[in-house]
């Protein structure tokens, strides 16, 4: 079955229900908001992490490694259940970015509380580690660097 998903930066979608990802608990501050597609041209680094029920909201996810090359977090057995997932290895991380408007440069990512999905049962939620190697406030661009 397909499902129209007017968005605020890709226009309108045609998205197959199989395509979307399943938020049992919704996203911390989008709890009502369960089903997701993740959305982005192939050759885009940044990905776009929309609720089919609110096209006007798009949260921009990349994958972690991309910020730090040596992201391994640990994900906790009850997370993994979760999913659906018997190892991390069938989970896709990414991180939220916070991207001030007119000044990406200045962009952050959340490498502490990442989104975890599973394409194999295509089941999602945001998962909140306990590791202090990792920070919510994570710089997109180190200090003295003016590129990406």
């Amino acid at each position: 079955m397909t499902i129209r998903v007017q968005t605020l930066l890709a226009g309108e979608l045609d998205v197959e229900e199989k395509d979307l990802f399943f938020f049992p608990r919704g996203l911390p501050g989008f709890p009502g908001f369960h089903r997701w597609i993740l959305t982005g041209d192939d050759e885009d680094v940044i990905k776009w992490l929309v609720p089919v029920d609110c096209g006007a909201l798009a949260l921009p996810v990349v994958p972690p490694e991309l910020v730090d090359p040596a992201y391994d977090p640990k994900l906790p057995e009850p997370v993994l259940e979760e999913l659906g997932a018997e190892t991390k290895d069938e989970v896709v991380l990414l991180a939220v970015l916070n991207l001030p408007r007119g000044n990406a440069l200045k962009g952050t990512a959340n490498l502490l509380a990442p989104v975890a999905i599973a394409p194999g049962t295509r089941r999602g939620r945001q998962v909140v580690l306990s590791d202090d190697r990792y920070d919510v406030n994570v710089p997109l661009v180190p200090e003295g660097k003016d590129g990406l």
